[in-house]
Order: C-alpha cells, then sequence, then structure tokens
C-alpha cells in the first residue's frame, strides 16, 4: 500500500510528499477499510449461513425482506439498534457493559495482520501469527466477564464452558501452526504465505519448482495432519458445531449471552462471526496458501514493489483483485464447510469434548510436530558422512529428498492415527460392536 501511495504522490503527481505523510495515508486507508469490510462480513456471513442451513433441511429461509431476502441481515441490524437493553436487577452493570466490548475489540485487532493480497495488508509484523494468536485469547476474559456479571447461573456455565473449551482447544492449534512456523522459520504471515510458492511443492522445500502460487503446505502429510488438527480446534475455538457447547440453547438457554439484549447481544455475534471469519482466513493462509495462486507471480513481477520500484501501478491492481479473489474465495469455502458440519452432526457432551481434545487432538499435533522436525532434516540436512542414507539421496533440497521425507512422514503420521483411534475407542463402542458381531453371527448361522 505505502509503495504504490508513494509512486502516485511523488513519481506520477510530483508531489514530494514526506515519508511520514504516505505512512500516514496508507495506515488510514487500511484502517477505514478494515472498519468497513468487517460489519459488512458479518451480514454476508449471517445471511449466507442461513439461507445454506435452510437448503440443507429442505427449508426457504429467509425470503421476505428483498429479493430472496438479501436485505435480512440490515433488518436484523435495525431491529437491534431499537431493541430495549435489558440489564437484571443484581448484575455488575460496569462489568455487564464492558463484557461485549471485551470481547469484541480483540477481533478487530486481528484483521491489522490479514493479508488480502500481495502487498494489501495493514502491517507485517515479523511475529504477526504470535500477535495473531495472542489477541484472539483475550476474547475469553470478556466471555468470562460476561457469565459472572449477568449473575444468572446459565450464564456463568455457559462463559465456564467456554473459557475451558478456548483454553483446551488453543494447545492444539498452536502446536499445529508451530509446525508451519518450523517449515517456514518464520511467524510473519506475510512470508508464510510467500513460502507456499511453486506447484504442490513448495519453493522453500525443493529448488527449481515452477511457480505457479500452488506450493501450499496442504498437499505435504505433515501440513495435512496439522490442518486437520488445527481446523477442528478452529471449530471448538469458534464455538461451531459441534462444540456450540457454551451456548448450548437446549441445556443452558444461550449460555453467556442470556442475560444480554439489544445491541451488546449484537457485539457477541459480531465479535463471534468475525472470529469464524478470521478462523478461516488464517487456515487459508497457513496451509492453502493465502492469496497465492495461479497468474499472481506474472502480475506482481511487473508491478510497483521494493524489488521493482518503476513498475507498473495497474498491475498492482490487478494482483490485488486476483490475489484477493483467491482468498476469499478459499476463506468462503471453509465458512461453507463449517455451515455444512452444523447441518450434518450434533452437539456433543462436555466429557467428550474434553476428552477428544486432550485424548486424541493434542497427542497427534505432537506426533505432527516430530514428523515436521524429520521432514525438515530429510530435505534440508547438510551432506555429512555420518549420514549415508541421506548422502545416497543427493543434494539438500532435492526432489529425492523431497520424495523420502514424503512418504516416511505420510506412513508416521497415518500409523499415529490408527493407534491413538484404537485407543481413544470407547467402552460403549466395544460392547456394541461386541453385540453386533454375536448378533450377526447368530443370523448368519441361522
Amino acid at each position: 500500500m505505502a509503495d504504490v501511495i508513494n509512486h502516485v504522490l511523488n513519481t506520477m503527481l510530483g508531489l514530494n510528499a514526506p515519508e511520514w505523510l504516505i505512512i500516514f495515508i496508507s495506515n488510514s486507508i487500511a484502517v477505514t477499510l478494515i472498519f468497513a469490510i468487517a460489519p459488512l462480513q458479518m451480514l454476508f456471513m449471517t445471511y449466507f449461513e442461513r439461507r445454506a442451513i435452510a437448503r440443507m433441511q429442505d427449508r426457504l429461509g429467509p425470503n421476505r425482506v428483498g429479493p430472496k431476502g438479501i436485505f435480512q441481515p440490515v433488518a436484523d441490524g435495525v431491529k437491534m439498534f431499537t431493541k430495549e437493553d435489558i440489564v437484571p436487577t443484581a448484575a455488575d452493570k460496569m462489568v455487564h457493559l464492558l463484557a461485549p466490548c471485551v470481547v469484541a475489540a480483540p477481533v478487530m485487532f486481528m484483521f491489522a495482520v490479514i493479508p488480502w493480497g500481495p502487498g494489501m495488508y495493514a502491517v507485517d509484523l515479523d511475529t504477526g501469527l504470535l500477535f495473531f494468536f495472542a489477541i484472539s485469547s483475550v476474547s475469553a476474559v470478556g466471555l468470562m466477564m460476561a457469565g459472572w456479571a449477568s449473575y444468572n447461573k446459565f450464564a456463568l456455565l455457559g462463559a465456564m464452558r467456554a473459557v475451558a473449551q478456548m483454553v483446551s482447544y488453543e494447545v492444539p492449534a498452536l502446536i499445529s501452526i508451530a509446525v508451519i512456523v518450523m517449515l517456514t522459520n518464520s511467524m510473519s504471515i506475510v512470508s508464510i504465505i510467500e513460502a507456499q510458492s511453486g506447484l504442490f511443492i513448495s519453493q522453500v522445500d525443493v529448488a527449481g519448482i515452477p511457480d505457479l502460487g500452488l506450493g501450499w503446505f496442504i498437499f505435504s502429510p505433515v501440513g495435512l495432519l496439522g490442518f486437520i488438527c488445527f481446523f477442528i480446534a478452529a471449530l471448538a475455538e469458534g464455538e461451531r458445531t459441534p462444540f456450540d457447547i457454551p451456548e448450548a440453547d437446549s441445556e443452558i438457554v444461550a449460555g453467556y449471552m442470556t442475560e444480554y439484549s439489544g445491541m451488546k447481544f449484537a457485539l457477541f455475534f459480531l465479535a463471534q462471526y468475525l472470529l469464524n471469519f478470521l478462523l478461516c482466513a488464517i487456515t487459508v493462509i497457513t496451509f492453502f496458501g493465502g492469496w497465492q495462486g495461479p497468474g499472481i507471480s506474472w502480475l506482481w513481477s511487473m508491478a510497483v514493489s521494493e524489488a521493482n520500484p518503476a513498475g507498473n501501478p495497474i498491475f498492482n491492481v490487478l494482483a490485488g483483485i486476483l490475489g484477493t479473489f483467491y482468498f476469499l474465495a478459499k476463506t468462503y469455502f471453509f465458512f461453507f464447510v463449517m455451515i455444512w458440519i452444523r447441518g450434518a452432526f450434533p452437539r456433543l457432551r462436555v466429557d467428550q469434548l474434553m476428552g477428544f481434545g486432550w485424548k486424541f487432538v493434542i497427542p497427534l499435533t505432537i506426533v505432527n510436530i516430530f514428523s515436521a522436525s524429520l521432514w525438515i532434516g530429510w530435505i534440508r540436512w547438510e551432506l555429512n558422512p555420518d549420514l549415508a542414507f541421506l548422502s545416497a539421496l543427493g543434494e539438500p533440497y532435492s526432489f529425492a529428498r523431497w520424495g523420502f521425507a514424503f512418504v516416511a512422514t505420510l506412513v508416521m503420521n497415518v500409523a499415529a492415527y490408527t493407534l491413538m483411534t484404537r485407543i481413544n475407542r470407547s467402552p460403549d463402542e466395544t460392547i456394541d460392536e461386541l453385540v453386533a458381531d454375536q448378533v450377526f453371527g447368530a443370523v448368519t448361522l441361522r
């Protein structure tokens, strides 16, 4: 953004604008776009989810306000603005007021490090990935504030469930992301996206691979297992089905939101939907190349950048449009998967939720860390007489080493998944299988 502003003001218009003014203008544009796009994202996602779930359940969904019900989210927004704000008499009124703000504010900050396209980001922090997950954990404080301040047992129970769930599933989420940090040797989100150039094989692992923007980490066994574990954790972080236990209406009314109404209630929903969008976005960034895709590298090579200050700003626009299209298409696909899972699976019990996270997902992510270490060693380890089998595979960063690492880590991760499935088989399931075997065996004998 700053490169384009500098080119327009100083090169095209010859205004000799100082650097501080260029940075101020570019940051102002970025912040304005973030605060304009975020609420619109929430409006679209609520409409999309209601229509998609309706189609899955053979219903129509919103269809009265505007063509195909397209203005239903606007009507819902007007309703939230005009509804009465009801606060329980015994509630801690100040904490009750601050809780939705504490939940929503960190989500808005998370947009700052999201790259929408090549060169299209508010800020590129060296620790951008750490910032993203560190700031997201602040929301747990707001959820606990909401449950405690409401002076309602259902609200407090929902808040305790939400905090326990977020803490439990942040562990496998961060371990899964640590695999990507190991592969790229960086916590910069922009660098992670740039490392996924190539063609089904990242150029970070094998030199000379054609750059079609398809060197996504999902195409490696390490990245595949990391993605599966991370997306499961993302469903729990975003309180999506089957992990929507903190607001289970059949058990605790609406959880920590029970005693909220009007715009306070709307702020919780705004934060929840934007968090789900951001979790889908970070999934795309870390495992599916972000804005990477065919044609991006060619357009960006002719655009204005630090490497090519004499480029044409038209190509910045074209690369930005194409990159944003790739990024949003992937992100909305994963949000559709979240909706799909909601329409297909029932809610888990609390004990099932905690047991699945600590006994199944976390061990798999730990095994994946070990696999990633071996992947890096097998592909990038320099030639050494003591490691004859690696020397026999050729030079570091070669296709032969990549193939050996692919097969070895695939076998290791599949074996770990099979072992954990057998270990975590529930006693009820084993009894059911024994009964079924006896019944079907008796039928077969007859």
